[in-house]
Order: structure tokens, then C-alpha cells, then sequence
């Protein structure tokens, strides 16, 4: 249209110039003024509508530069302008692009980074929320579906938001939690409850800060919770734990009280006994010692022999033992069975004798056991009582042959042992002649003068297999094992002459006494111990019978 009126008006002012030159061609003054101005006015009309058309095309394209500037704004893409062979608009152009170019690289640059942050914020485990000032949820991350099992479309709905899977009894405390962001103030590990959809319970750790954009003006609010039930889980473990521990400390301190309380009473008991014990442990050392023991064997303190190998304390003690390597043979033997000994008599050179017993001793759980006892009880002064009371209950209190009871006793055995064997066995009664009559004109105590010298003459005519006896009153009896005829024979000649040549004085009256002997010689399997008695008793009064001061000899078949 421009160039259309441009093209009209041009026409126009030349016509008005050709009709402006025709005046001025004419000869009379009039006519030339009159052309003169025509072509002023002329020139003047085709200044300004040029100016004008000129100003108009500017600014047509000025509008539309700035239109395409506006699009370039709008849409943010670099529109093509066209400048109609202007150079300045083509200038414009290139400083535009110039712009826009770096703007587009800064602005992809951005947009790379918010995708990443978006990403990154997405792809966070645990519960993410934005919330704006008025407090409404504004962006949830993917992850609070997991926490919470609501979807994020169902949190971002919510009529009071975070209100459906916040625990009840914890809602007042995250009201208070944005408020406080809200005034500015940064909240941090909070735990607090998250009721899931499924009306399960699991604590969480939060934190609570506000947004603030480049000014430092608080435009929102950020929420972010943490599951930490595992923690509390492991929290509530422990505790159970340490309650468990402090339970067990508790009855372990009063066992071991006990335990202590028990120790001393035992150590208290062990001091007393008039026994010596040793505890070894599995190294072959000196565990535990009482003094007993150590006065026993004479090694002074027995703190001294705490913590001493047990060849040490052998050696230590060596001098101490008759039969010290017969001993040790004995202990190496013990330890090797890894059982309970039998009773070990240790003779000493002092006249002491040691009776030693040793046990293992086992491990509270089984297995390997944890050292041995070893009892040492000094038995010297009891031996010598078992053989008092042995006497006293085996021999005659006042010839100190041995007693009827013995002679049972030792009958019984030689029976077996001539049965096994398939030998005789031989028996010799005796009683003494006029002891009566002694007893009668001289008293008891005359008669036990008697007893008393017979017994002792008679016993140092027998050998050694054979063993004299007394076997009542005035009665005596000899045991012969493995015996002969001759041999029986020889035996009673001995005692009868040996008795005979005694002679006794009583208030200065002499005094004289015989034998009478009845010898049996009968096998082991001819009868009873009390037949083969009453057999040898019959014999002896058969000599006694014929004469007195004699023996008689049966074979017993």
C-alpha cells in the first residue's frame, strides 16, 4: 500500500512540476511567478510526502521488528527478520542472534541441571514433600509411596496434607514442625511416626527448613523423613540386650557371690583337715596347696609352691620317699590312665607312712579335664591302732599267741589252700598236765605264770610254717601246713621235752607240768573245720588216757 500511494503521489508531483515548467516557459511576467511557485509548492509537496512515506516504511518495519522481537521473547526461538536490504536491520539481527545463542546454551545448560536435580530429587529414598506458605503440598517424590503407601496423585489430593500417614498421636508435633519452618527455623532429626496405608507403624528421623529464593525470602517449606525402624528395631534389641547383660551380670555377681562365700568356706575347710591336698592342673603346675601338705612333705609357706611344676616338687621331695623311684613310676602311671587311683602307701624314713589317692578332675562342660587332686593323708598313727585292735581281737591278751577267732580264721584258709593244692593238712592239740592243781595251791595269778612261759618256750620250738595257738584255758593248738609223719613227729617229741624240762617255783615251792598231744593229719576234703577240731581234741585225751606227758598220731583219710 505504501509503495502504492508512493507510486500515485510521484505521478501527482509531476504533473504539478510539468504544468510548473510550462508556466514558467511563458513569456509574461505573471506566468513565471505563477510557475515558480507551482514549482516550489511542487518541490516542497514532493519533500515532505517523501519524508512522510520515508517515515512510514520505518516505521512499519520497526513494528515489525519489534513484533518479532516480541515472538522472539515469547517463544524464546530466533524468528528470521527481514529488513528489506536495510542494513541496520540487519545488524539488529545479528546482535539479536548474537544474544539469543548464548541465552539458548545457557538456558539447555539450565534445563540439563533441573533434570538432573529433578532426577536426583526423585530418585531419593525416604519421603521428600514441598509444601508452599499457605501450607498446601506442592511436590511429592516417587519414593514417599514406598514409605508411606500412598501414591503420590493420593498425597498431593489430600485434604489436610501429610495428615493421612502421619501417626495420630504425632500430628500436633508436625503442625508445630511447619510452623516453626514456616517462621524461618531450621528443625532437624525429629523423629516422629508414619502410619503406612496398610495401618502400619515405622519410625522416622525429619527434617523441617524453609525455601528461600536468591533475596533470601522464604517462598516454601521442605519436609524430608528417613525410615529408621530398622535402627529402632536394633535400638529396641540392644536395649533388650543390655537389659538381658544386666540381668545376667546381676545373678552372675550373686553366683559369684556365693561362688566366693563358697570358696572361702571350702578354702576354710581344706585349712582344717588333717589332710594334705594337691590340686595339678593340665601343665603339670601347683594350682592349689594347703599347709598340711606343705608341713607334710616340709616345703615351708605353701604359697611358696604355688605355680611349681610337679617334677620340681618331686624332686623337692625325693628324700622324703624310701622307695622314691617305685613312686614315681606310680605318679607317671596315674597321670597317664587319666582315672581315679587306688589308695598308694608312701613308707618315709622317719617311720611315717603316706597313704596317696589322686582323681581327675573333670571340666564343668565335659571334655577336657582341667588338672587332678592328689590327697595325702598321714595313716602312721591309724596302721598302728588297725594293728592294736587286730591283736586285741586276734591274739590272747596274755600269752599274745593268737586267739581262737585266728586260729578259725587261718584253719579256713589252710583247708582252701591244701584243697587247691591236694595236700594234707596237719592239726596238734595239747593241754598241760597238773595245771589244775597248780592253779588250785597257787592261785590265778600262778597259773597265768604258767600260761605265760609254756606259750613263749613252746613258740620258739615251731618254724615258721607253723603257727601256735591258744585255744582256751589251758588248751593250746598248732596249725602245720604241707605236714609229714615225720615231720609231726619231730614237732611233738620238741614240745613235749621242751615242756617238760620247765620247772616253776611258787613262794618258794617247786612246780612242774607235762603235755598230753593229740596229732591229726588229714586230707583237705576229709571234713569240716569243727570235725577235724573235735577229731585232734579226741586224740589228745586218748594220750592223756594213756599216760600223760605223750602224743598220739592219727591219720585222718
Amino acid at each position: 500500500m505504501t509503495c502504492r500511494l508512493y507510486a500515485i503521489g510521484t505521478g501527482l508531483l509531476a504533473c504539478l512540476l510539468d504544468f510548473g515548467f510550462d508556466l514558467s516557459n511563458e513569456q509574461e511576467s505573471g506566468g513565471t511567478l505563477l510557475g515558480a511557485v507551482t514549482i516550489g509548492v511542487s518541490v516542497w509537496a514532493i519533500v515532505a510526502y517523501a519524508f512522510r512515506i520515508a517515515r512510514e516504511v520505518s516505521v512499519s518495519l520497526s513494528m515489525r521488528m519489534a513484533t518479532r522481537v516480541e515472538e522472539i521473547v515469547k517463544t524464546g526461538a530466533l524468528v528470521p527478520i527481514s529488513s528489506h536490504g536495510w542494513e541496520v536491520f540487519d545488524r539488529l539481527q545479528d546482535g539479536l542472534q548474537q544474544l539469543l545463542v548464548p541465552r539458548d546454551a545457557r538456558i539447555a545448560a539450565l534445563e540439563q541441571e533441573v533434570e538432573y536435580y529433578r532426577r536426583l530429587a526423585e530418585g531419593m529414598q525416604g519421603l521428600e514433600l514441598v509444601f508452599d506458605l499457605d501450607g498446601h503440598l506442592r511436590w511429592v517424590n516417587p519414593g514417599a509411596e514406598t514409605l508411606t503407601g500412598y501414591s503420590r496423585e493420593e498425597c498431593l489430593t489430600a485434604t489436610e496434607p501429610a495428615e493421612p500417614w502421619i501417626y495420630a498421636k504425632d500430628r500436633s508435633m508436625f503442625r508445630e514442625l511447619i510452623a516453626q519452618a514456616r517462621q524461618g527455623m531450621l528443625q532437624d532429626n525429629v523423629e516422629l511416626r508414619v502410619q503406612r496405608k496398610d495401618e502400619s507403624v515405622v519410625w522416622c528421623v525429619c527434617r523441617c527448613y524453609p525455601l528461600r529464593n536468591g533475596e533470601g525470602q522464604i517462598t516454601g517449606l521442605r519436609f524430608s523423613a528417613q525410615d529408621i525402624q530398622p535402627r529402632k528395631d536394633a535400638d529396641l534389641k540392644l536395649l533388650e540386650t543390655v537389659a538381658a547383660l544386666r540381668r545376667a551380670q546381676a545373678l552372675k555377681e550373686h553366683y559369684l557371690g556365693r561362688s566366693n562365700d563358697e570358696r572361702m568356706r571350702l578354702a576354710a575347710l581344706l585349712e582344717i583337715v588333717e589332710l594334705g591336698i594337691l590340686f595339678v592342673d593340665r601343665d603339670r603346675r601347683v594350682v592349689y596347696i594347703n599347709q598340711t601338705c606343705a608341713d607334710m612333705w616340709q616345703l615351708g609357706e605353701r604359697s611358696s609352691v604355688v605355680g611349681m611344676r610337679d617334677s620340681v616338687l618331686l624332686d623337692a621331695t625325693a628324700a622324703l620317699r624310701m622307695d622314691d623311684a617305685a613312686y614315681r613310676q606310680h605318679v607317671g602311671q596315674a597321670i597317664a590312665q587319666r582315672s581315679q587311683q587306688s589308695a598308694y602307701d608312701i613308707h618315709c624314713p622317719d617311720g611315717r607312712i603316706v597313704r596317696e589317692r589322686s582323681s581327675i578332675v573333670p571340666a564343668s562342660e565335659g571334655g577336657r579335664a582341667i588338672g587332678r587332686v592328689w590327697i595325702y593323708e598321714d595313716i602312721t598313727e591309724r596302721l598302728s591302732t588297725q594293728r592294736r585292735l587286730t591283736e586285741l581281737a586276734e591274739r590272747d591278751p596274755l600269752t599274745n599267741l593268737y586267739n581262737r577267732r585266728r586260729f578259725d580264721e587261718d584253719l579256713e584258709y589252710l583247708r582252701a589252700d591244701a584243697l587247691r593244692r591236694g595236700e594234707p593238712l596237719g592239726l596238734i592239740f595239747f593241754d598241760l598236765d597238773g595245771f589244775k592243781e597248780i592253779n588250785d595251791a597257787f592261785g590265778h595269778h600262778a597259773g597265768d605264770e604258767v600260761l605265760k612261759r609254756i606259750a613263749a618256750e613252746v613258740g620258739r620250738v615251731v618254724r615258721r610254717n607253723e603257727q601256735l595257738f591258744r585255744f582256751g584255758g589251758d588248751e593250746f593248738a598248732i596249725l602245720v601246713a604241707q605236714p609229714s609223719d615225720e615231720g609231726l613227729t619231730h614237732l611233738a617229741q620238741r614240745v613235749v621235752a621242751k615242756v617238760a624240762s620247765l620247772g616253776f617255783e611258787f613262794g618258794g615251792c617247786p612246780a612242774r607240768v607235762t603235755i598230753s598231744l593229740g596229732i591229726t593229719m588229714a586230707s583237705a576234703d576229709w571234713g569240716s573245720a569243727e570235725a577235724l577240731i573235735q577229731a585232734a581234741d579226741r586224740i589228745m585225751y586218748q594220750a592223756k588216757s594213756e599216760g600223760r606227758n605223750r602224743w598220739v598220731l592219727a591219720s585222718l583219710t
